[in-house]
């Protein structure tokens, strides 16, 4: 009996031994076909309560993607990084974007050379897609994807294309109201507000002699000659400086290159008596001189770089193209140059509807995985922990002693970081915090301003009191000359909206195809000639001219081709 004994547990012994040869062999080298376990994260329907974590691995083989990012700034290696890190097992690998990064999103395209994580818009996500440049999401959601599920809730199907699959991730927006960093889109110095005794400034025609008055007075700031309006035509960013400044002038909510009218009548704006108003007063101002003579040969950044010198007056610019500009301004020491954001409008008669408010804000901030990414299952796990609340606190409001304590059990940011951060304009870059958009708010994937995690807790750091908090002397000097707290304080309540037309896929068919093409490069081509027209009479044959060669393109055709799509999204 002893012996029999001796035997049988030598064959468990052996048993026991081989099962974890086997596990060990199946789990080591990076081509091995056994799957990660998942990374540590939570589960929490829509941002609320919370239910038990994911179980947390012990280890996760590190692994790097490459990823083409639009944002010149995005850097990997920061604290925040390195935490992502040690918790998914994932790094990334900038391929960052200098100049147009829709010639680069082409040439990659063409190639069939690419990053294994690319941001797109959602005309950028159909052409991968009808290429077979991007893989179909579904199956790793459903397998890998529980915080991404919750965040999402029942707006998931926002996500699907056509054809049922989802080929993009971004931001989710689980706020009931507007972000309370939120800002008026178009800007003017403090210090020619100041000169003029902080007047009310509600039209382009005030503004137009607000800053001729100035620039008469003050040539040149600096030494460098002192610029009344500008704008960037040289880049993509040309839509946003002569399409959606006339959008907001008339007080529309922002659909991309389109207006509907109160019936869903959809229209592209380029063409529309409501822009054409707008090139009128940009037509004004280059007679005047005092619209920057290079805007039509200016890329974003050569803009970006002009207002950080302090020399531009004025400018259409929203908060995420001139907050780099104005931390570079108060880094220097050139509070009075900053920029006040003010709503100001084509006339005192436009109701203001642009304050508006959607589920989701993708469109044009859309992560997608290339056919080429290896474990591409790795990259939604890496997602997955940015949409749990672990993930959400560490991206939004940092390192707990580091970027913020926490007191009477909710967190708050520490002085010395807010410091910091005012100070150095690209210190959340250098920490991870800031990155690529996720067609948020802020980087990776955050679920909106205002919004609650299931600790009961905000999910930022923004807040009315934070973000005024955040002002420097000069800002707050200001703001009380306006009598208010914040640039919030003077937009219109907010109005929730179903969606953007921008953010839903574009038809694909060929003509479409053509037509989107020839009349991108008719509006390219003729609104510089427009604006810069000599006279009344020669500013009319343009626009005249510019409608014409639009509806032998097939403008009609188009456009009805988007009033399909914007209605059938409605009536779902």
């Amino acid at each position: 009996m002893e012996m029999k004994s001796k035997k049988a547990w030598l064959h468990v012994l052996l048993a026991v031994c081989l099962v974890l040869i086997i596990t060990a062999c199946s789990g080591g080298g990076g081509g091995g076909a056994a799957e990660p376990s998942e990374p540590s994260g939570t589960v929490e329907p829509s941002g609320q309560a919370e239910t038990p974590a994911v179980e947390e691995p012990k280890t996760l083989e590190p692994i790097e993607y490459t990823f083409g990012a639009s944002d010149s700034k995005a850097q990997w290696g920061g604290p925040i990084n390195q935490v992502m890190e040690e918790k998914t097992g994932v790094s990334l690998k900038y391929e960052n974007i200098v100049g147009d990064q829709f010639q680069k999103w082409d040439l990659w395209l063409a190639s069939g050379d690419y990053p294994d994580i690319v941001r797109l818009d959602a005309e950028y996500v159909s052409k991968y897609r009808d290429a077979g440049a991007i893989i179909p999401l579904n199956d790793l959601i459903d397998r890998h994807g529980p915080n991404i599920k919750a965040k999402w809730g029942d707006n998931l199907d926002m996500l699907r294309h056509p054809d049922g699959n989802i080929y993009s991730l971004y931001s989710v927006n689980l706020a009931e109201e507007a972000p309370a960093d939120s800002a008026a889109q178009f800007v003017v110095q403090y210090a020619v507000l100041e000169e003029a005794g902080f007047p009310q400034i509600k039209t382009l025609d005030q503004l137009y002699a607000l800053i001729k008055d100035y620039a008469a007075k003050h040539p040149e700031i600096d030494g460098n000659p002192t610029i009344g309006f500008s704008a960037a035509a040289d880049s993509w960013t040309m839509k946003i400086f002569f399409n959606n400044a006339s959008v907001y002038a008339n007080g529309l909510p922002d659909h991309g290159n389109f207006v509907i009218d109160e019936n869903n009548q959809v229209k592209w704006n380029f063409t529309s008596d409501n822009a054409v108003q707008y090139y009128k007063f940009l037509n004004t101002l280059y007679n005047e001189k005092l619209l920057d003579k290079e805007s039509f040969t200016l890329t974003d950044q050569a803009l970006q770089a002009k207002m950080a010198q302090g020399r531009v007056l004025a400018a259409y610019a929203p908060s995420w193209f001139v907050s780099g500009p104005q931390a570079t301004l108060r880094a220097a020491g050139n509070l009075d140059r900053q920029y006040a954001h003010l709503p100001i409008y084509m006339n005192e008669n436009v109701v203001d509807r642009s304050n508006a408010m959607t589920a989701a804000n993708g469109g044009t901030a859309e992560w997608v995985i290339t056919e080429q990414a290896k474990n591409p299952e790795r990259i939604i796990q890496f997602i997955d922990f940015l949409f749990s609340d672990e993930g959400q606190i560490l991206t939004q409001w940092g390192i707990e002693g580091v970027h913020y304590d926490v007191v009477n059990g909710k967190r708050q940011q520490r002085q010395d970081w807010i410091d910091k951060k005012t100070a150095d304009p690209d210190l959340q870059y250098k920490e991870g915090m800031q990155a690529e958009a996720t067609g948020g708010p802020t980087s990776w994937f955050g679920v909106g301003h205002g919004a609650l995690l299931g600790d009961g807790d905000l999910a930022t750091p923004v807040t009315p009191e934070s973000v005024r908090k955040n002002y420097d002397e000069k800002t707050l000097e200001v703001l009380d000359a306006y009598g208010i707290q914040t640039w919030a304080d003077l937009l219109p309540p907010v109005t929730k909206v179903k969606g953007y037309l921008w953010q839903l896929q574009p038809p694909s068919d060929d003509e479409f195809k053509r037509m989107d093409q020839q009349l991108e490069d008719l509006f390219r081509k003729a609104i510089p000639s427009i604006v810069m027209s000599k006279d009344a009479a020669d500013f009319d044959a343009q626009v005249a001219s510019f409608r014409d060669e639009a509806a032998k393109i097939g403008l009609d055709k188009y456009e009805a081709a988007f009033n399909k799509i914007w209605n059938d999204f409605i009536n779902k």
